[in-house]
């Protein structure tokens, strides 16, 4: 998996084969083959486990981090930093995000799905215990989270390193947290 999630990196979808993806692993082609039943599932598993570190690191930085700019930047730093640094940084992206089949749009969809409704129970979190208030800025923690994840895509725009990445996702996130918290107790 990991030899295969490299070269996908690397080399696109169309130019990683089963042989080179056999060697980078030091394993025999069968060996590949008998666990995957051909390239396209091998990219399947590659993306579910992909998605779920993502969602497990997200929602490991909801219960770690005590700052609520802290918490939301390291939970978008989960989704948003690990796909800048395996995808967007790589010279085929474009092609892998063409290249996924059926199957692995279902994983990244259903793993999306429950990457945010992690995010947006980080949110009602916070603002039930009073770290935002979300009154008069969005609708609700689910539009909030939106907003997040918008900046989180965004957050690549003249970043060169993950820590560049990193760091305008922090910021971002202050900005809007700063618009959420409780502006009434000022």
């Amino acid at each position: 998996m990991r030899a295969a999630t490299a070269l996908f990196s690397r080399y696109g979808f169309r130019k990683t084969s089963i042989d080179l993806i056999a060697a980078e692993a030091g394993v025999a082609k069968p060996t590949v083959y008998a666990h995957f039943a051909d390239k396209d599932a091998l990219f399947v598993a590659v993306c579910e486990r992909l998605m779920a570190g993502i969602v497990t690191a997200a929602t490991a930085a909801a219960e770690r981090e005590r700052d609520v700019v802290d918490r939301l930047a390291a939970m978008l730093a989960a989704k948003f930093t690990t796909v800048f640094e395996l995808v967007e940084s790589s010279p085929h992206a474009r092609e892998l995000l063409d290249s996924s089949n059926e199957l692995a749009n279902e994983v990244i969809q259903a793993a999306d799905e429950r990457y945010e409704r992690v995010l947006v129970a980080a949110i009602r979190a916070a603002t039930e215990a009073g770290e935002l208030d979300l009154r008069g800025v969005v609708r609700s923690p689910k539009a909030f989270a939106a907003m997040l994840m918008q900046a989180g895509h965004g957050a690549g725009h003249h970043a060169d390193t993950a820590e560049q990445h990193r760091g305008n996702l922090r910021e971002l996130v202050r900005v809007l947290v700063h618009a959420a918290r409780g502006r009434h107790t000022h």
